[in-house]
């Protein structure tokens, strides 16, 4: 059972460990590969494999207006993580102090705080510590000084590219849902809490739970998807929209799903989960009920052919 824990200055050292670095928004292929690559090392070295990531994208702190959407929420990235079998997911509270840090000081101050490296494996491209200036190299140095390797993956490739979560993300902002999924082994999902929207889902008898998510979260492009979405433990089969529907200009949702044959309660302040499986159409305006009508009929069929065929 992997055990999670939040860093702490002052906290229990960890004891010997082979350390898995990175933000890892996205969990994707790419992380795997690096995170197992650590456990893999740890259990043949009789050390501890630990991952150790951070709360939050470090840009949201050092340059919150150019932060790139994100992936995944922390509860999920740590579940995630905690999935591909490490001994400890470690997450570091990432505020002003630690992006003040030289790198220096986040290896002596964090790193070597909590555990006895033997190993730490990153990406190539890792950069750390104030201004980013700390790299391979500057791991490597302090590697020399306390005793543990260093190990650099090279990016994984897919489709003819590197797997990265700015690539995945590209994806998403192009609508490329499939694509989405190869690079990260999974659907992409977002959570939020379904408050009240305007009715209009209602009035056509087809109702919405127009799903309230973080301003940072990484939507798909506008459109209509098919998807599933998770109430609780139950999986339903979804038409999702998201964007600002042209045909209501005074709409503020950006994300409404409609559960296919689902007679249950209200959804209300519940949590809803969903996951995005096909692009079926853009947005478009519509200059009659009957037409717009006619079209979500049309979409929750072709929903219904591409979750029946696996998307």
């Amino acid at each position: 059972m992997t055990e999670i824990i939040t860093f702490r200055s002052g906290m229990p050292p960890l004891g010997p460990a082979v350390v898995a670095i990175g933000v890892f928004d996205g969990v994707h292929l790419g992380h795997q590969m690096l995170v197992k690559d650590a456990i893999e090392l740890a259990h043949t070295s009789d050390a501890r494999a630990v991952v150790l990531t951070f709360d939050r994208d470090p840009d949201r702190v050092v340059m919150p207006d150019k932060a790139a959407p994100q992936l995944l929420e922390l509860e999920d990235k740590v579940r995630l993580l905690a999935e591909l079998g490490p001994d400890i997911v470690l997450v570091v509270p990432f505020d002003t102090a630690v992006a003040a840090m030289t790198p220096e000081a986040f290896i002596d101050h964090v790193l070597l705080a909590s555990v006895t490296p033997i190993a730490v494996a990153v990406g190539h491209d890792f950069r750390f510590g104030t201004r980013a200036s700390g790299d391979i190299g500057t791991l490597q140095d302090s590697g020399r000084v306390h005793g543990f390797a260093v190990r650099s993956h090279d990016l994984l490739e897919a489709d003819g590219a590197p797997v990265t979560s700015t690539r995945i993300r590209a994806m998403l902002a192009q609508g490329d849902v499939s694509g989405a999924t190869r690079l990260l082994g999974r659907r992409h999902f977002v959570s939020g809490r379904v408050t009240r929207g305007r009715g209009a889902g209602h009035e056509l008898g087809v109702p919405t739970a127009n799903v309230m998510t973080h301003s940072w979260t990484a939507l798909p492009a506008d459109g209509v998807y098919a998807g599933r979405a998770r109430l609780g433990d139950t999986w339903h089969d979804c038409a999702v929209s998201v964007g600002l529907p042209p045909t209501f200009p005074g709409a503020s949702d950006l994300l409404e799903a409609h559960l296919i044959d689902y007679d249950g309660p209200d959804l209300y302040g519940e949590t809803l989960t969903v996951e995005f499986v096909g692009r079926v159409r853009d947005q478009r305006r519509f200059s009659a009920r009957e037409e717009l009508t006619a079209a979500i009929a049309a979409d929750i069929t072709t929903v219904r052919e591409l979750l029946k065929s696996g998307g």
